[in-house]
């Protein structure tokens, strides 16, 4: 968690709220199982994007700094 966080904080310019929410993914326990290792899921849509709806949008902006992220996510690692 920790290294997500970095990672969102170096994107974003601020560190994030942990948030539990959202739906679930079933194949993270298997992975979580069969990799031993747990998973963290670093969300980056946001309540305006009206995911799954007829009108969702993901703003470019968004998307590129979520790239940042998760590439600063695998340096803390």
């Amino acid at each position: 968690y920790k290294a997500a966080e970095h990672g969102f904080e170096v994107a974003f310019g601020k560190k994030p709220l942990a948030a539990r929410r959202g739906g679930s993914i079933p194949i993270i326990s298997d992975f979580e199982k069969i990799l031993g290792v747990k998973t963290v899921l670093m969300g980056f849509g946001l309540e305006s994007d009206a995911i799954h709806s007829p009108n969702e949008n993901f703003s470019l902006d968004i998307f590129c700094k979520g790239i940042e992220a998760v590439v600063e996510f695998h340096l803390g690692l």
